[in-house]
């Protein structure tokens, strides 16, 4: 029998080989191919979590997401921004926020890569994300440009609509809730300076535009 602690007998365990450490017993529950397709993606986990520096915590997390994901037939490639995809999870997850952009930089994949294979992890292992606090962010911001009530409450609905489709995960929370002001501002026809509510936001106006151009190709 096998333990995993300091006193046990044996390797540890750990997600973040195919085998769980663990040698010389077979599951069966993968195929050689998937065996050899999570070996590739573990692989790819463990370089990223090390050069984002993260804490074994997470980058066990983001072995066992990959695990899930081979078995559920939701990866069936070994692309590095799938492996990525898990780590960025796996960061939240545990607390350690991360976001798209951070973590695509380390991983060296274009950012919309990444946020497709998030979405398709996320919606693939029913993953449940809690949201950021949009309404408090979109109050605040709206009150500093001086916006009606009623707009900064269609910009709340519409940030709770996206985020029951998952599809504001890994945006930038400020980022977000000032995209979501500008297009209720634009829905009601209101005029409002770009670099304003980017600066009001404390966010780029690059960062803004994108995320606003995301928000409207998804907007229920």
């Amino acid at each position: 029998m096998l333990f995993d602690g300091k006193e046990g007998v044996g390797p540890r365990l750990t997600q973040l080989l195919h085998d769980r450490g663990i040698g010389t017993i077979k599951t069966g529950r993968l195929s050689p191919s998937e065996e050899k397709l999570l070996t590739r993606l573990l692989s790819e986990v463990a370089w990223i979590s090390d050069k984002l520096a993260l804490t074994k915590l997470v980058a066990e997390k983001a072995g066992e997401l990959s695990r899930k994901a081979v078995a559920q037939k939701v990866f069936k490639r070994a692309r590095r921004a799938s492996a990525a995809a898990a780590v960025f999870i796996a960061s939240n997850h545990c607390g350690l926020v991360k976001t798209l952009e951070e973590v695509a930089l380390a991983s060296d994949v274009p950012v919309n890569m990444l946020s497709h294979e998030v979405s398709r992890m996320v919606f693939g292992l029913n993953i449940k994300v809690k949201p950021p606090d949009y309404e408090a962010l979109i109050t605040r911001i709206g009150k500093n440009l001086g916006l009606e009530p009623s707009t900064v409450e269609e910009a709340v609905k519409l940030c709770n609509d996206l985020c029951l489709g998952r599809l504001l995960m890994g945006r930038k929370p400020s980022a977000v809730s000032a995209a979501a002001l500008y297009i209720a501002c634009t829905n009601n026809g209101l005029k409002i300076p770009f670099t304003r509510l980017a600066s009001a936001a404390g966010v780029s106006a690059l960062t803004l535009r994108k995320t606003i151009q995301h928000i409207q190709r998804h907007k229920l």
